[in-house]
């Protein structure tokens, strides 16, 4: 089935040349101040949702590790690692990942691939610390969001399904390495409305102690720079409404398979032998 995107595909298509140009000739030399997750996140954020669609991809090294091929993929006129795939059998065409949202009829979903993301090295020792990863795709609540739209199960007009498809994108989950010893210890995760099959808000979770426990942990919609509204923590596991179940819980287990996959990149970007010059390192200018 052909993959249809959502309107404004041309408006995203501009700013995201525009954005991806202003990536491509930052300078890369890591920062001397080293980025946690809240403060590069804004600008992980906008190549995800921005991305430069318009640029040929090109496979810069695959690896088969363990039971999986893992891709390293940049663009055409350039040769900076920008995204990470992961897939049980070699990805031949990297033009099959579709980096906005994709349909199948009125329901979102993410295309042919779905295990890939974003992955950068914030302080330039050549190893991945951070991932924006595809967590699927659904519907965002923008701010003039009616309260009478239809619940979860009940029954969606035609109207419903088009705003539906208005306000559909990718979900991007990310994770992060804050103190640079492989072992994941945050995440800027997405919640879903707890009776909607809608992107609530976003979740600030964190172990600042890298202890493995959590003792942060905050929630925002729009921006990181808005009122932020409160979570429960905990320091084993933090209820939330996940896109999978509407009761879900944040445990340290998550965090560890998030780790494993991080670990797998990892292991082939060793395997490709990738330097800190291989992957791009953007300076937060928010």
């Amino acid at each position: 089935m052909r993959e249809k995107m959502f309107d404004g595909e041309s408006e995203m298509k501009t700013a995201g040349a525009v954005l991806f140009w202003l990536f491509l000739f930052l300078p890369t030399v890591c920062p001397c101040q080293q980025q946690s997750i809240t403060q590069f996140f804004p600008l992980a954020d906008s190549m995800a949702y921005f991305p430069p669609i318009d640029q040929k991809r090109v496979i810069l090294c695959q690896k088969r590790v363990d039971s999986w091929y893992v891709s390293f993929v940049g663009m055409r006129t350039e040769s900076k690692v920008l995204l990470a795939v992961v897939t049980p059998k070699k990805l031949l065409s990297p033009d099959s990942i579709s980096m906005t949202v994709a349909f199948n009829g009125y329901v979102p979903n993410t295309g042919k691939v779905p295990t890939w993301g974003y992955v950068y090295d914030r302080n330039a020792d050549g190893n991945i610390d951070y991932m924006a990863l595809v967590g699927g795709a659904a519907p965002f609540k923008p701010d003039d969001f009616p309260d009478f739209f239809p619940r979860r199960k009940e029954y969606l007009m035609r109207e419903h399904l088009e705003y539906v498809i208005r306000n559909s994108k990718l979900i991007f989950n990310h994770w992060a390495d804050d103190n640079y010893d492989g072992i994941l210890d945050a995440v800027v995760h997405i919640e879903m409305d707890s009776v909607r099959d809608w992107v609530e808000q976003r979740l600030v979770i964190r172990s600042t102690n890298f202890d493995s426990t959590f003792d942060d942990a905050w929630a925002f919609y729009n921006s990181m720079n808005e009122q932020h509204g409160e979570v429960s923590v905990s320091a084993n596991r933090i209820p939330f409404h996940s896109l999978e179940k509407p009761n879900d819980f944040m445990t340290w287990k998550r965090f560890q398979d998030k780790t494993g996959v991080l670990q797998l990149l990892n292991r082939a970007a060793k395997a490709c032998q990738l330097t800190p010059e291989s992957f791009s390192h953007p300076e937060n200018r928010e």
